[in-house]
């Protein structure tokens, strides 16, 4: 455990910094998984096929299998811990056209997703933060506040890449009224920066309930066959 201190305009605050690495040994880490979800030693993608991942016994890898035309949230993974402010680092490898995320508090979306060639890029392209979702706005409009990322720093499905999150929680007030909005301080793609001090006014599309101070990380299974490794968080406590 370390102590960070922050010097704002007027002020000093101090943080608590826990930091973790979420073992991958098993799925004790995880809230109950569905049939997707398993531990494995090591990943392979057959780069001529759509969303084949191939798994090999061992620990230290997290991998997703899509299971065909299963989908909804009940095939998302979520951690057991919660948390508020919080810096995640983990690697993660694509399958050839795949798609996923990463939920901060299982609200917030940093899309993963297969843009290897992208020439233009959209909200749903890896490193981008997700749009948020009204079925009551006009066609053509019901995705909103979408950030596309500044660059393309995705690399070919098959190849590990490395997600750094900079996360600041949404403040809430004594009797629980929200007070400031959620922010992306910084997301970092394969050591290119994405996106610097995003305000997040809500939560993304396919996220879990309202907002809270402290929620658990989402990896998302619905959408295609994913792989991650080397998670850690660090929490920051004021």
């Amino acid at each position: 455990m370390m102590i960070r201190r922050l010097v704002p305009f007027f002020c000093l605050i101090s943080f608590v910094v826990r930091s973790q690495t979420v073992s991958l040994n098993d799925l004790s880490a995880f809230k109950t998984s569905t049939a997707n979800w398993s531990i494995a030693g090591d990943v392979t993608v057959d780069v001529n096929q759509t969303n084949v991942l191939t798994t090999t016994p061992g620990k230290g890898v997290l991998a997703c299998i899509q299971l065909p035309g299963k989908a909804g949230l009940a095939y998302n993974l979520l951690t057991n811990f919660e948390h508020g402010d919080a810096d995640v680092e983990v690697e993660f490898m694509m399958a050839k056209g795949s798609n996923s995320g990463i939920y901060l508090q299982g609200r917030y979306e940093i899309q993963l997703f297969d843009s290897w060639g992208a020439k233009e890029l959209h909200v749903y392209d890896v490193g981008s933060i997700y749009e948020r979702w009204d079925e009551a706005r006009p066609s053509g409009t019901k995705g909103y506040e979408g950030h596309v990322p500044r660059i393309d720093a995705g690399k070919a499905p098959g190849l590990w890449q490395k997600m750094k999150i900079s996360f600041q929680a949404p403040r809430f007030d004594a009797a629980g009224k929200k007070i400031a909005n959620a922010k992306m301080l910084k997301v970092e793609l394969n050591g290119i920066i994405l996106h610097e001090n995003v305000e997040l006014f809500g939560p993304n599309r396919s996220s879990i309930d309202g907002e809270v101070a402290k929620g658990p990380l989402m990896f998302q299974g619905d959408h295609g066959s994913v792989a991650f490794r080397n998670l850690v968080i660090k929490s920051f406590v004021r």
